[in-house]
């Protein structure tokens, strides 16, 4: 399915692909995130890696691919890199970096001190990408001032979408989703990606502003023209109408 020209979901996962350059773009994957919680005695299953895994070989499978593109949080910890996260970490650049032209990290707020892991692989990391008509962020800062404005389409993640619908009997379910939009003052559209990472079910999607977390969303978007896409192994990809049509389905 195709959410703008030339950008299609990747099969049914969250994940983008820009046929035009082979590029697979993915967000969000925070490697890491059981060890974090287990700092804090808190112990769950460990299977972020390993989802993530299963995803990227599919996908790579599926969709000729020269550039891996990571639009932020590839990692978790904001304070370093432990033992457990340098090593999972090790475990996916050992597996991307040999299967694609380029691999590259757009900075997240949660990537901090990816960059001592260059002098074991070879992959960029980048503060923002332009792909032509395409600019791609992590979303946590607002859109950089010194790109320019050759570009039309904004690609992003931190926002971790997810939407849940209700009808008049009651909750639906909780579907992690892609947001299609305009920056109004831009007059560019945006795609926020959902997040890969198994336990970052998603951020609550409303018509209030003050629930996004993305300043980009918050602050420059027109909210109740958002067109939530839905992506999910069960249904499928489902495109819902805009949020203003859908205020008395929304949870």
């Amino acid at each position: 399915m195709e959410l703008v020209p030339g950008v299609e979901v990747a099969g049914v996962s969250p994940a983008l692909y820009l046929r035009r350059y082979k590029a697979l773009v993915v967000a969000d994957a925070h490697i890491g995130y059981e060890d974090e919680l287990a700092s804090k005695g808190v112990f769950i299953p460990r299977f972020q890696l390993r989802k993530f895994m299963e995803l990227l070989e599919k996908l790579l499978e599926d969709f000729p691919t020269s550039k891996l593109i990571v639009a932020g949080d590839l990692k978790h910890s904001f304070s370093g890199i432990g033992v457990a996260e340098r090593r999972e970490l090790m475990r996916f650049f050992s597996y991307a970096v040999p299967r694609v032209e380029e691999l590259i990290i757009v900075r997240g707020n949660h990537d901090n001190y990816l960059p001592l892991l260059k002098k074991r692989f070879e992959f960029k990391f980048v503060e923002y990408l332009v792909l032509g008509e395409y600019l791609i962020v992590h979303g946590h800062k607002p859109v950089p001032e010194d790109v320019g404005g050759s570009w039309e389409y904004l690609i992003l993640g931190h926002e971790h979408p997810s939407i849940t619908l209700r009808d008049s009997v009651g909750r639906l379910g909780k579907f992690p989703c892609f947001l299609v939009g305009e920056i109004s003052s831009l007059g560019k559209v945006f795609i926020t990606l959902p997040a890969t990472g198994a336990y970052q079910t998603g951020s609550r999607i409303t018509l209030d502003k003050e629930t996004y977390i993305s300043p980009i969303l918050k602050e420059s978007a027109s909210i109740p023209n958002i067109k939530p896409v839905i992506v999910d192994e069960e249904i499928g990809i489902f495109e819902l109408p805009p949020l203003k049509d859908l205020a008395e389905y929304i949870y």
